[in-house]
């Protein structure tokens, strides 16, 4: 998600541009008849585009999805890598996940595309093991391969309004189109409701709750994840968070999973955004670290 201030500075000086060239454009209406602003942009697919008049909002870095959507006819391409390290008992994990693609493509008013893909995973385990004469070593396993897609819509329901927050709800599926190891090898359906409110300038607060059915052994598993995300805004380009996020079951005849993380978004440009966050776990069933960073691009 993307956190960041908007002056009204700003605001006044878009209207006055926008007044001035209300006025050029009277005085050449004689001479000259302009084209619908509609059919003057369209984007790649060649859905006619939004004005863009708000700076770049994001579904990354934190695990909370924006309840927000793409702007119509806009195309908007996130990414990043995460680095994930755990240690249980004796067995230590390293995984590596990039580049964490997500094409989002605003197709009408307030609802959007989505196709994303965590791209290639890789995990190396090691663990202690003993020989066939009683004499301990460590094990190295390596686990390579690319993730399922998932493709879904989000809808825009509410603005905020008083004390009503902002809503809105993906629907998607995960297509099993991975690798043999890491794909769940069937169609995984996922329900996601998503709010936000602004606390004023500066600070804003926003969760999901998420209905997933993820396939496992074999056989259908169903879990509940939600999240919490404190976002406040440090310059008119630089932004923060703190969040919590959990899943309940982390996996079959598994605890539940609760992790803390943080990090910061800093737009280069109204439709450029770089990101960095860190995080840990909280329980034994959680990682015990993750950091990662990515970009949002928006055309």
């Amino acid at each position: 998600m993307t956190y960041r201030l908007y002056p009204s500075s700003w605001r006044a000086v878009r209207i006055l541009a926008a007044v001035c060239a209300a006025l050029g454009a009277s005085d050449g209406a004689a001479a000259q008849t302009t084209a619908p602003a509609d059919d003057r942009q369209r984007n790649l697919f060649g859905l006619r585009a939004a004005p863009l008049d708000e700076p770049i909002v994001t579904d990354r870095p934190d695990f909370t999805e924006s309840a927000l959507s793409v702007p119509i006819g806009r195309v908007q391409l996130e990414g990043g890598y995460t680095f994930t390290f755990d240690r249980e008992d004796d067995t230590r994990s390293r995984d590596h996940t990039f580049p964490e693609f997500l094409l989002r493509v605003g197709l009408v008013e307030d609802v959007e595309l989505r196709i994303g893909w965590l791209g290639w995973l890789m995990t190396d385990e090691l663990f202690v093991d003993q020989d066939d004469e009683g004499r301990t070593f460590t094990r190295k396993v390596r686990d390579n391969g690319n993730s399922d897609l998932n493709l879904g819509f989000k809808f825009h329901l509410l603005e905020q309004k008083a004390w009503i927050p902002e809503f809105g709800i993906i629907a998607a599926v995960n297509v099993p189109s991975g690798s043999t190891t890491k794909t769940s090898g069937d169609v995984d359906p996922e329900v996601k409701l998503l709010w936000s409110y602004v606390l004023n300038d500066r600070t804003s607060l926003s969760g999901n709750v998420n209905f997933l059915m993820p396939t496992t052994d074999a056989s259908r598993l169903f879990q509940v994840a939600s999240s919490i995300s404190l976002g406040y805004g440090l310059t008119d380009r630089l932004g923060s968070y703190i969040e919590y996020f959990g899943t309940y079951p982390n996996d079959r005849d598994a605890d539940g999973a609760h992790n803390l993380n943080g990090g910061f978004t800093y737009q280069l440009t109204d439709n450029l955004q770089f990101d960095i966050r860190a995080g840990f776990g909280l329980n034994e069933e959680a990682p015990d670290f993750f950091t990662g960073a990515g970009f949002a691009i928006r055309f």
